[in-house]
């Protein structure tokens, strides 16, 4: 589908997660988003008024992307938790393989280095209980994975075991698209999302059952 036959919002969102991801919100002019959207700033000022409102807008449509990507996760985190874990790992991968994910995930990098420069972002009521939502449903999958070796300490350590690894791919990819041209003799582009994706629910696998044997020695010890 080419830009001119998709929704002119749609356009103009999509364009403004390419720029603000790659240039910043400071960075950023609604000439370069209007160009790459094939639209003009009379367009934005129609449906966002202004520079702030329409990044609020973009920062909305990039957390629905993530959203809709993760409805798969929660849709078997009941039945089957390593499923779910399995899934995760891959919306997680995605941020690097997936050229979309890629920029939301770069956006929200952003936002955190460049915190003082953006629009406030102020947390609505349904914003807030979607966040809940997703602690509760993490916590949920964790739980499941650990059973009787479930406390916060270990929920906390398992999940920054595979979101480490997976955060760091798309950084260290742009690291090597950037910086070093994709010359390194390391280049993660270059590795199958599949082969990543077993690469580290195995490395989860083995922390779980780490975890495990900890809590049951600790216990026999207490008994």
């Amino acid at each position: 589908m080419t830009k001119e036959n998709t929704d002119p919002r749609e356009r103009l969102l999509a364009s403004g997660l390419k720029i603000f991801a790659e240039k910043g919100y400071s960075g950023s002019t609604l000439r370069d988003i209007c160009d790459d959207a094939n639209s003009n700033i009379a367009a934005i000022n129609y449906y966002y008024s202004d520079k702030a409102n329409f990044y609020s807008a973009v920062r909305d449509y990039a957390r629905g992307k993530l959203r809709a990507r993760m409805k798969r996760c929660w849709e078997v985190v009941d039945t089957d938790p390593w499923q779910a874990l399995r899934i995760h790992i891959e919306v997680l991968l995605d941020m690097n393989y997936d050229e979309t994910m890629f920029l939301v995930n770069w956006l929200n990098l952003r936002e955190v280095i460049e915190m003082d420069t953006v629009p406030p972002h102020n947390l609505t009521p349904e914003m807030e209980e979607a966040r809940k939502q997703y602690e509760n449903r993490m916590r949920k999958m964790m739980s499941s994975l650990l059973g009787e070796a479930t406390t916060p300490h270990n929920i906390s350590l398992l999940r920054y075991t595979y979101y480490s690894l997976c955060q760091f791919l798309p950084i260290h990819r742009h690291i090597e698209q950037k910086c070093i041209k994709n010359k390194g003799e390391f280049n993660v582009s270059q590795t199958d999302k599949s082969e990543m994706v077993d690469f580290i629910f195995d490395a989860v696998k083995r922390t779980v059952e780490s975890v495990r044997e900890k809590h049951l020695s600790a216990s026999k010890k207490t008994n």
